[in-house]
Formats: structure tokens, sequence, C-alpha cells
């Protein structure tokens, strides 16, 4: 499954990038995450994944609508999408699956410290879009932003994936910490 689950999400993130409008990445002393996103002015697709050295890993591929502002000095970004998560948590047993997560994220910039944003995303699965051994599934991030160049932004970031399997009492949590990272835009 490991195999299967790296290959797919690595052909995804190269097709991507061929035709990337932004790249984003964070790191901590665990963990890796990486988004490679095509937008198409009122919608994007994006193609992301994480691995970490004792949480697992998962991959995404998802598609969003958004609305950006940028009639007045702060820009306010905000998009509703879905998700296709496929999960390997490395918690013994039967810890992998896939689940669709509904979701979106929202971008305020400030307008007196116009180079200073804050980010959040959450999407969550039920039970009903969880499939194979997960039960449930939500991931949420939340992020202040610093534009430290024309395209490119630095974070600091907190995440966290949630998920329940079928065959445990308790939930997995994956990547529950805090990641430096940077997002590009081309």
């Amino acid at each position: 499954m490991r195999t299967k689950f790296a290959a797919i999400i690595a052909a995804g993130l190269f097709a991507t990038a061929a035709n990337a409008n932004t790249f984003e990445g964070s790191l901590s002393n665990e963990s890796v995450k990486v988004d490679v996103s095509l937008s198409q002015q009122t919608y994007f697709l994006d193609v992301g994944g994480m691995y970490h050295t004792d949480d697992g890993s998962y991959g995404y591929v998802g598609a969003h609508i958004e609305d950006i502002e940028t009639s007045k000095d702060y820009p306010l970004q905000i998009g509703l999408g879905v998700r296709f998560i496929a999960v390997d948590a490395d918690a013994g047993g039967d810890d992998t699956g896939v689940a669709v997560g509904l979701g979106g994220f929202y971008r305020y910039t400030f307008p007196k410290a116009n180079r200073f944003s804050l980010y959040g995303s959450l999407y969550y699965s039920p039970e009903v879009l969880s499939f194979e051994n997960v039960e449930n599934l939500w991931q949420g991030e939340v992020r202040g932003e610093y534009k430290t160049l024309k395209n490119a932004r630095v974070f600091l970031r907190y995440g966290q994936t949630s998920v329940e399997f079928d065959n445990r009492n308790d939930a997995v949590d994956m990547n529950q910490g805090i990641g430096l990272g940077v997002v590009a835009d081309f």
C-alpha cells in the first residue's frame, strides 16, 4: 500500500508542478508537508501530502472554488471545496483508508500591516464519506504569514489531522504540531 500511495502522490505532484501557480511547503523536526496548486481564476486544483517520521503519511487531491477580494488594500481570500484524502497512519493494524473531506480555507490580510495575514483551513469527512478502514477524519490548520517578497510568504503553522478507524477505540492524530514554511506564487 505504501508504494502505491507514494507513487500516486509523486505522480500527482509532478504533473501539477509542471503547471503550478502556487507551491507550498513546510517542515518540522519530524515532518514535511507539500502542496502544489493550479489556479484558474475562480477555481483551483491542488495536490499535496505529508510525511511524518512517527505518525505515517497522507496525500490528497482537491478542487476548490475561491473568491479573492482585491479592490481594497487588504486582500481577502476564501475558498470552499472537496479533498480526496488517502491515509496511512502507522498506528498498527488496519490503519489505512480513504475519505472525502469537505471544507475550505480563509485568509485575511491586515489593512494597516498588509504584509501580515492569518490563514485557517478545516476539512471534515463524516462516516458516510469515509471508506475502507476510516470511520471519519478531520484536518485543520492555522498559520500566521508574512509576505517577504512580491510572490512569496513565509509562515508559522499549527496543524492536525485526526482519523478515527473502524477497529480502534481512539482517534489517531497525525502531524499535530508546529512547522515553518513558505508559499511561492508563480
